[in-house]
C-alpha cells in the first residue's frame, strides 16, 4: 500500500513549473452546438465531457491565484482537440479558469468518474496491454517516456468515446470542497504515462495532496451540462 501511495504522489519528470506549449486551437470552441453537447464533447447522462485532454491558448496568468481567485489574469481558453500534445503544466486555478473561459467548467470528481465508468477501467476489469494506454505495465516496465497526442491510442477510450482518461497526463478535477484555509481542494485523477498502474483507475479516490497552485504533468478536461 505504501508503495502504491508513493507512486500515486509522484509528480513526474515534467513537473518543472514551466509555461505550457500552448498550441493554437482550431475553431472547435467557437462552433455552434448542433446537438446536446458542444463540438469535441460526448454526452454522459445529463452532462457533456471533453473527448480529449484539453489544449489551451492564451495567457495562463499566475499559477497561484490565492484569495483573488477567480481573477481575470487567466485569459486562456480550453478546447478539446484531437491529435495534439495536451497542454501541461498548469495549475488547478488555471485549468478551472480556462474551462470557464470556454463556457464550461472543470469536470468534478463525480463527473470524471462517471465518464470513466463504474468498473476499474473504462472497458472493464481486465488490465490493458502496455501499448493500449500510456501507462506502465503491472511489472512497472514501460514503453512510454513522454506525453502522447490526444486520441492517438484508439483503444484507450470509454465506450462513449472519451479518450486517455487512463494514463498519458494526470487530469485536474474539481473536488467541490475547500481546505482549512479556504483554498480549493485540487483533485488529480487518472494517472500518467510515468505513474504506477494502480493510479490508472476509474474508481480510485482522487489524489488531493497537491495545492491548487501546483503545476506539473497535469492536463485538464472540461464539462458542461447537456442541452
Amino acid at each position: 500500500m505504501l508503495a502504491l501511495l508513493l507512486l500515486h504522489a509522484c509528480a513526474g519528470p515534467g513537473d518543472t513549473g514551466a509555461a505550457p506549449d500552448t498550441a493554437a486551437p482550431d475553431d472547435t470552441a467557437a462552433e455552434p452546438w448542433t446537438g446536446p453537447c458542444p463540438p469535441g464533447a460526448v454526452q454522459i447522462d445529463t452532462f457533456c465531457i471533453d473527448a480529449w485532454e484539453t489544449t489551451l491558448t492564451g495567457d495562463l496568468g499566475p499559477a497561484d491565484q490565492g484569495d483573488t481567485w477567480p481573477e481575470s489574469a487567466t485569459t486562456a481558453i480550453a478546447a478539446p482537440i484531437e491529435g495534439v500534445i495536451p497542454s501541461v503544466p498548469l495549475s488547478w486555478y488555471q485549468a478551472s479558469a480556462a474551462c470557464s473561459n470556454a463556457g464550461k467548467h472543470l469536470c468534478t470528481v463525480t463527473e470524471w468518474q462517471e465518464a470513466c465508468g463504474k468498473t476499474t477501467l473504462p472497458w472493464g476489469e481486465e488490465p490493458p496491454a502496455v501499448e493500449v494506454c500510456a501507462i506502465p505495465a503491472e511489472d512497472q516496465t514501460t514503453e512510454w517516456t513522454e506525453l502522447q497526442p490526444t486520441g492517438s491510442l484508439p483503444d484507450c477510450r470509454s465506450p462513449e468515446g472519451v479518450y486517455d482518461q487512463i494514463g498519458n497526463a494526470w487530469e485536474w478535477a474539481d473536488a467541490e470542497a475547500t481546505g482549512p484555509e479556504g483554498a480549493p481542494k485540487a483533485a488529480k485523477m487518472g494517472g500518467a504515462y510515468y505513474a504506477g498502474p494502480g493510479n490508472a483507475n476509474c474508481v480510485v479516490g482522487p489524489f488531493l495532496d497537491h495545492p491548487p497552485e501546483f503545476s506539473g504533468t497535469i492536463a485538464a478536461r472540461c464539462c458542461v451540462d447537456a442541452r
